[in-house]
């Protein structure tokens, strides 16, 4: 029974570190309150930033650039066929190849304001901030391009982070497990937020941990995936 205690104690306290904000999920909002777009409003989807690995026996993470690229891929194509499914155009830009520095500053920034949400949300939440509002600044007009005749109305930020251990991963938590003790495993994280482009303003925020049994390096799990994210989605 102890060990059983011992390990339960060991994996809660894990997932409050993968994810510490699920403490106070309840309590803080992730989204304000918007006017749904008219069918056919474009919605600019920024191409989302994957980083994957595989978790090795000592507990580093080895990246692995395929499972990254094709993740990115993958679910790039499904985040815009389900938009698509609302009834909204969509195009897809890639912040990250431009040769701008302020297209890729709005990337770092959207990094930045999405990791104080998520910390705000969670235990680390300011005692003053008390409302959902954060801002990317009049910057994220920039976004729109110069010569769209129907500019897009909300641009998409997604984040996907995490890994998959190894097969001596594997065996070093089964030996631990026998000695009553618990070790991290590999696992997957998505992080969303929906900008409003004429003010800057963050609309909406997510947070999703991949369900096991969803394989996010095939089409098929990305699009569970980008399903299972969208459906807090206000659009």
């Amino acid at each position: 029974m102890r060990r059983l205690m011992t390990a339960a104690v060991l994996s809660l306290g894990l997932a409050m570190t993968a994810a510490p904000h699920l403490a106070q999920a309840a309590v803080y909002a992730n989204r304000v309150e918007i006017t749904r777009p008219a069918e056919g409003t474009p919605i600019l989807v920024v191409m989302p930033e994957v980083s994957l690995g595989m978790l090795t026996a000592g507990g580093t993470v080895e990246p692995k650039e395929e499972w990254s690229q094709n993740t990115r891929k993958y679910l790039n194509d499904s985040l815009g066929k389900a938009l698509q499914g609302k009834r909204y155009a969509t195009a897809s830009t890639d912040l990250a190849a431009y040769e701008d520095s302020q297209d890729q500053q709005m990337l770092k920034l959207n990094d930045a304001v999405t990791d104080s949400i998520a910390q705000n949300i969670g235990l680390l939440a300011l005692p003053t901030k008390t409302s959902f509002d954060w801002t990317l600044g009049d910057g994220a007009a920039g976004l729109v391009p110069a010569d769209s005749a129907t500019p897009p109305a909300y641009a998409l930020f997604v984040r996907c982070k995490g890994s998959w251990s190894s097969g001596g991963r594997g065996a070093a938590f089964l030996a631990a497990a026998a000695f009553g003790a618990a070790i991290p495993m590999g696992g997957q994280f998505i992080t969303a937020t929906l900008v409003d482009l004429k003010t800057g303003q963050v609309v909406w925020y997510q947070f999703n941990m991949v369900g096991m049994g969803t394989d996010i390096r095939t089409p098929e799990g990305a699009a569970t995936a980008v399903d299972n994210l969208f459906k807090t989605l206000p659009l």
